[in-house]
């Protein structure tokens, strides 16, 4: 009976495996004859994507055509949308960025938020700033939430496993939320990272397999000629902020896309930025690639000149970072740290150099930011543009120009400096050269005058005339109003009535008597006062200060913008009276307050130096200079912070004529330490 049984359960177990076995058999069958065709099909399916091909950003030139921006070529990683939504996409990325790190990469992550636990709030920048507000917003957090609720909320909206470290799910966090931001579609490729090396490029396509969704793509990236030359007029290119986005995604932008942020990338963004194309990708459904075909090429963006000559640039960086420096370790001016110095043509407004010290070199902007941002002495500061300064003795022509015009003096009248002006008992100013002897200037012309730096003169005759006159020359030279440079600059403070009243304060007598030496609420820009120096000398026209000459394009070099010099003002200065001004500049480069730098200079010149003091520390210097006298071609302002004297700073002046006019290094008269005690005046100037 048990055997039969136990056949029985055999012949059972043999029909079960004999049934099963033909449903597999029947099945495989079904899939590879019935079925096969479908998904042979299926396996071979294509996988079609649009994407854009990004423009190479136009070149800028100096006015000669000597290169000063170009492009080059650069690898970037980058993220197919098409294939990235068919991996893990979290596990993905941060196998991806380890792969990265490997090779000391850095890869694309703005999230306001510090990498490592305990996490941080970064809002280091101002873009940083406005993100992290948008954020807080955006996750409905408190303004004072820790950062770690962020990161905590990015998480759970990007299903990251909680498995995972605090560092590696911000990590993946951050690379999630790059994607997000800059609108990580089909046909916009996510750049995961830029203008990496060949071993990174190497080590990623050898992983192409494992990672269908990545791509090796070139990218054309700013390459500096000099990239210390003229950085705060050159600027550079950076990623779109979110808050700048709304506006340019109506003009074609993607949110990948890089911008002008600062100097000429940015004022002449919409010439520099080329026209992209675009391209056909076609894939397997293993992410291989079959086939690209191009639907339209792009084009290079505009190429444009600049009105600056690139080697009277590099003098003015030169002579400025080399005489502040002398000026700290000879002349023991410990504080002496800042300046610039700003060149413009006469009879253009063509801007010939501009420079700031202290400065930075442009490659190594992002790398060096935060130390940059941190400096105290600001080198990303354009002090040329918009720093301002009292102007001191150097805002004597403006009281010149008025009182010559007003008919309050003639060139040839001479006033007799008492000393000590005595008009307002509560206020009593003295001239410099007055002393307990009772030494005075004595009677001297408005040409005297400017050569002696007289006080008592411009006190005088500039209370005769009154503020409200002389503030009618003043802006129509153009003081404390923007010169018009394509870039970004201060307006300056014009002293007065107008400007106490903008702050509810009165205006005094004696704020004219101030006023009329360069001092009281005047604050002026390097530029302004190059300006206001050249429109002076060449009679009265004020051009419109510029920095670009002209844009071409760059396939077949036609004009797209020719910038003809453009008059903004025309003050009709006697040629009797503008003699006289240009004179007293003359006296004072030939034998007053910078007779030692250029008493016997091969090209003869027109300055004036100033000083104003400042509530800490030792006064600036300023000084202003045109060159030829005779026929005037360019002028110049320098400005250094703590600087002491005009005169300890008009070699910087000298080093750019010498540029300028081709003056070899032994001509002239060598420049020794002053023992006039005329050059003592802007001392007491104030």
């Amino acid at each position: 009976m048990k055997l039969r049984e136990g056949k029985i359960r055999y012949i059972i177990m043999i029909s079960v495996t004999l049934v099963l076995f033909g449903g597999f058999i029947i099945a495989l069958m079904n899939l590879q004859i019935g079925q096969g065709a479908y998904y042979k099909e299926q396996s071979e399916k294509k996988i079609y994507s649009t994407e854009t091909i990004p423009a190479a950003r136009g070149n800028v030139y100096d006015r000669n055509g000597r290169l000063l921006i170009t492009n080059r070529n650069g690898y970037n990683i980058t993220i197919s949308k098409a294939m990235f939504v068919q991996s893990d996409q979290n596990q993905t990325v941060l196998e991806l960025v380890d792969l990265l790190d490997a090779y000391k990469t850095a890869h694309s992550d703005t999230l306001p938020v510090s990498r490592t636990a305990p996490f941080s709030w970064d809002t280091s920048t101002d873009a940083k700033k406005t993100a992290a507000e948008k954020l807080r917003k955006q996750y409905e957090l408190k303004n004072d939430a820790p950062a770690a609720d962020l990161i905590k909320a990015l998480c759970e909206a990007y299903d990251i496993p909680k498995a995972w470290n605090d560092t590696t799910r911000r990590t993946v966090a951050g690379v999630r939320y790059e994607m997000d931001l800059r609108e990580f579609t089909m046909s916009n490729p996510f750049v995961l990272a830029e203008d990496v090396s060949i071993d990174v490029v190497t080590a990623f396509s050898e992983r192409s397999v494992d990672y269908p969704c990545i791509a090796v793509t070139t990218g054309a990236y700013r390459e500096y000629v000099d990239s210390t030359v003229a950085p705060h007029l050159l600027g550079r290119i950076g990623k779109i902020y979110a808050e700048e986005y709304a506006d340019l995604k109506e003009k074609g932008y993607l949110m990948s896309d890089l911008v002008g942020k600062e100097g000429v990338e940015k004022a002449m963004e919409s010439y520099l930025r080329g026209t992209s194309g675009s391209r056909l990708i076609e894939r397997n459904a293993r992410g291989e690639v079959l086939d690209v075909q191009t639907i339209s090429e792009p084009t290079q963006g505009n190429s444009v000149i600049l009105t600056i000559d690139k080697n009277l640039q590099l003098t003015a960086q030169k002579a400025l970072e080399r005489t502040i420096r002398s000026l700290r370790s000879e002349d023991d001016i410990d504080d002496a740290n800042a300046g610039a110095v700003v060149v413009v043509q006469v009879d253009t407004g063509e801007t010939l150099a501009s420079a700031t010290y202290p400065t930075y070199d442009l490659t190594e902007y992002t790398a060096n930011y935060e130390a940059l941002s941190a400096d105290p002495d600001k080198p990303l500061f354009n002090r040329a543009f918009n720093g301002t300064y009292a102007p001191g003795s150097t805002f004597k022509m403006a009281t010149a120009t008025a009182i010559l015009q007003e008919n309050i003096i003639t060139p040839t009248t001479k006033i007799r400096d008492q000393g000590i002006y005595k008009k307002y008992p509560d206020y009593q100013p003295k001239c410099w050269r007055y002393t307990d002897y009772g030494e005075t200037h004595g009677n001297i012309t408005v040409s005297e005058a400017l050569r002696d730096s007289c006080n008592y003169f411009f006190y005088d005759s500039a209370d005769r005339l009154g503020i409200e006159a002389l503030n009618k020359y003043c802006r129509q030279l153009g003081l404390g109003s923007k010169t018009g440079l394509e870039l970004g600059e201060s307006s300056g403070t014009l002293a007065g009535p107008e400007y106490r009243a903008s702050i509810n304060a009165s205006w005094y007598p004696g704020d004219t008597l101030q006023a009329a030496i360069g001092q009281s609420d005047n604050l002026f820009t390097p530029v302004q006062l190059a300006t206001y120096l050249a429109t002076i000398v060449n009679g009265g026209t004020r051009y419109k200060t510029h920095l670009v000459k002209c844009v071409n394009d760059a396939t077949d070099g036609r004009t797209v913008l020719d910038n003809q010099p453009a008059v903004v003002n025309e003050l009709d200065i006697t040629d009797e009276n503008r003699a006289a001004i240009m004179e007293g500049m003359y006296l004072t480069a030939a034998e007053g307050t910078a007779a030692n730098v250029f008493a016997d200079y091969p090209v003869h010149i027109g300055c004036k130096t100033g000083t104003a003091t400042v509530s800490k520390g030792t006064a600036n210097g300023i000084f202003v200079a045109f060159a030829p006298y005779d026929d005037p071609e360019i002028a110049i302002a320098v400005v250094v912070e703590h600087g002491a004297h005009g005169n300890t700073i008009a070699p910087i002046a000298r080093a750019i004529f010498d540029e300028y006019f081709s003056v070899s290094a032994d001509q002239g008269k060598q420049i020794t330490a002053p023992d006039d005690p005329i050059l003592e005046a802007e001392k007491e100037d104030e």
